[in-house]
């Protein structure tokens, strides 16, 4: 690749370029299975499933401009990192006991099962997280870099010196990112409730 050039297509895909969505996804395929390639005990379906669910994330993040840095270096990096660690997810989730079975390994009998058909759910999932995306869309960029670093787990200290530095220039207590945190995140779930 030459130099540049992943962030010059993170750009086209910021601006809305269907060509540069189908070439980012392809390029994140191809580098993906790469990266699960070198993740132990992963079958294939697991690593499809684990690939899928890194692009969906990495197409938000896409969107919201997030990806720190402008080498293709380094955009590698972070689109390797989270093949990675959403394969290591998919690891431990495949490794946790399944709720409501009994140690034989059969189902409960007290399971009801689910009336609402796949695509109704997947409907009302994508309305909700059009609902979510517009409303962070509207925030300050402060607002949604404390949210989903909140959300991925960064610590109050952490996110509060990134917050001070360019280009939020934005100087906030420790003690008051939680409560920050918990009245966006309250935001969000009003939102997507909404009718």
């Amino acid at each position: 690749m030459m130099p540049g050039e992943l962030h010059t297509l993170l750009e086209r895909c910021r601006a809305g370029e269907a060509p540069a969505w189908e070439s980012f996804a392809a390029w994140v395929k191809v580098r993906g299975r790469v990266v699960l390639g070198s993740v132990d005990k992963l079958s294939e379906a697991d690593g499809e499933d684990a690939l899928a669910e890194a692009l969906k994330n990495l197409v938000t993040v896409v969107r919201c401009g997030e990806i720190r840095g402008a080498s293709n270096a380094e955009i590698d990096a972070y689109v390797c990192t989270a093949v990675r660690n959403r394969a290591r997810r998919e690891l431990d989730y495949r490794a946790s006991p399944v709720p409501n079975q009994d140690p034989s390994g059969s189902a409960t009998h007290d399971e009801v099962p689910d009336e609402t058909s796949p695509q109704d759910v997947q409907a009302v999932a994508a309305e909700q997280l059009g609902r979510a995306e517009k409303l962070l869309s509207s925030w300050p960029a402060e607002d949604r870099y404390l949210f989903i670093a909140k959300l991925n787990g960064l610590s109050a200290r952490v996110i509060q010196r990134t917050l001070e530095q360019p280009p939020f220039n934005c100087f906030t207590a420790v003690t008051t990112i939680d409560s920050r945190f918990h009245r966006l995140r309250q935001r969000v779930m009003e939102h997507i409730r909404e009718p």
